[in-house]
């Protein structure tokens, strides 16, 4: 239950910095992780990125205060850390469909989104195959790009004929290094292969570093979403309950086989994990 107290302590944090700052070095205390590791599993459990959850959020109570009191758009505005009214404005419409001064006028409906609040469900009826793999430090090849969510990467290697050429040297991409995520939700993601040798044109080299890696198997439909699906499992299923939290290195995604003409899938997850006692700090409720 520990793990879902810090993250219901970790909102009730931004509830109260919602017209203040929301720092990522708090979150870090709060839930005794690298903020890096926790916009990655924020995204994977919520489905939307942290910084989307915030912007929702300030909207949201912006929206109640203008249509509920006399506050000034402008004031809306600076309360809730915009620079401008006209920034504002067009964030407001955005969600809300109408302007900061329409909604005051009307009654037309506006957009609600509820603080989050996270609650422990009864799951695992599956089972979930893992195993935990001590592996020393590794080089890979690939074309790393930051992407939109859900892929982007794999459609660039794809069109731009990487695939190909790798094939005519027998190779081919098998690996997904996942750089992880920023606060908008974009993704550091590299299609890469293991390789030892020299360098190859075209293609920029990494060192994925040693570490302790909890693997867990992807296998199944892909229509069906098993990759994401796995994730959230893990972060919902596993990690809550385990003595692993993820550090902040690269994750892997392992391809043994993705057919998409037979629908399926078998995919190796690799998160990067230490014994929740190696951290260095410690937890800080607010």
């Amino acid at each position: 239950m520990e793990w879902i107290n810090r993250l219901n302590n970790a909102m009730s944090y931004v509830e109260k910095h919602l017209t203040d700052t929301v720092d990522p070095d708090d979150i870090s205390l709060i839930m005794a992780s690298p903020f890096s590791v926790f916009l990655r599993f924020f995204i994977q459990i919520t489905d939307i990125p942290f910084s989307e959850y915030i912007r929702r959020r300030k909207l949201s109570c912006a929206a109640y205060e203008i249509r509920n009191s006399d506050i000034r758009v402008l004031d809306a505005a600076l309360k809730y850390g915009y620079e401008s009214s006209d920034a504002f404005s067009v964030a407001f419409k955005r969600m809300h469909g109408m302007s900061p001064t329409a909604a005051r006028k009307s009654n037309e409906k506006l957009k609600y989104y509820a603080r989050l609040r996270f609650a422990f469900t009864i799951k695992g009826v599956n089972e979930l195959n893992y195993k935990i793999v001590q592996r020393g430090a590794f080089d890979v090849i690939g074309k790393r790009r930051k992407t939109p969510r859900d892929g982007g990467t794999w459609s660039v290697v794809i069109s731009d004929g990487s695939v190909e050429k790798l094939n005519a040297l027998g190779r081919r991409f098998d690996l997904g290094v996942c750089f992880g995520y920023d606060e908008a939700g974009n993704n550091d993601y590299m299609c890469a292969l293991e390789y030892d040798g020299a360098g190859l044109p075209e293609f920029e080299s990494y060192t994925v570093p040693g570490s302790t890696w909890l693997v867990v198997e992807a296998i199944g439909m892909i229509t069906e979403n098993i990759v994401n699906e796995t994730y959230q499992r893990i972060y919902n299923e596993f990690m809550p309950y385990s003595d692993y939290m993820q550090t902040d290195l690269p994750m892997l995604e392992k391809f043994n086989e993705w057919n998409e003409t037979k629908n399926y899938c078998d995919v190796e997850l690799w998160l990067p994990v230490k014994k929740e006692h190696e951290f260095s700090h410690p937890f800080s409720a607010f």
